[in-house]
């Protein structure tokens, strides 16, 4: 048996140790370097740093292509991300004297609604005055005009309450409009019914 044959014999039987450090290596998570077989002759074992499919060069010419799993400690888990639903546009909280000025303006509103009922009875009852609300017309002639009149007062509030907190500016400044303008006309249509009542004594 000459010299190298005998090289050829120790490396083929190195190899099956080294490729099994190497599977060692890969379960453990840590690299193994290159293995010096002899001079100008080495075993390279690829690490878990190296792509999946490395070589493995073996002395005297021999080449072998091997296919390495990553280890399962390299393979870090994704995050999951939190779902967050998107943003929605809540309401603007109105300030206590906000609050204030709304509640102070129903009750003007709903007295003002009390005053025109009032004075369209009045009128009324005088002979000099009539109805021209073709909706309070069937109402006009008994109590039941007190609660009808003060149907449109309440949905004013509601509006403007929702006005006062809505993310519009421009609603926001002008929530307190819809009561007042209830208010005026209220007392306009009620100051009216008074002079049509009073109309007998001229």
């Amino acid at each position: 048996m000459n010299l190298l044959t005998a090289k050829r014999i120790a490396v083929i039987a190195i190899a099956p140790i080294i490729g099994a450090l190497t599977a060692i290596a890969q379960v453990a998570g840590q690299p193994i370097q290159s293995v010096i077989v002899e001079d100008h002759q080495q075993v390279v074992v690829a690490t878990s740093a190296l792509p999946a499919h490395s070589n493995l060069s073996l002395a005297s010419g021999y080449t072998t292509s091997a296919a390495l799993a990553a280890p399962e400690s390299a393979m870090l888990p994704m995050a999951s991300l939190p779902i967050t639903k998107p943003a929605t546009r809540s309401e603007v909280s109105p300030s206590a004297r906000q609050r204030q000025i709304w509640r102070g303006l129903i009750f003007a509103e709903h007295s003002a609604a009390i005053f025109d009922a009032w004075s369209t009875r009045e009128s009324l009852q005088s002979g000099n005055g009539y109805e021209r609300n073709p909706l309070m017309r069937p109402f006009a002639n008994s109590a039941a005009i007190y609660p009808m009149l003060q149907i449109a007062p309440v949905g004013l509030d509601f509006l403007s309450h929702r006005m006062m907190r809505s993310q519009n500016r421009f609603f926001r400044k002008t929530w307190w409009l819809p009561q007042a303008a209830s208010v005026t006309a209220s007392i306009w249509c009620g100051s009216r019914n008074i002079r049509v009542a009073n109309l007998r004594h001229y």
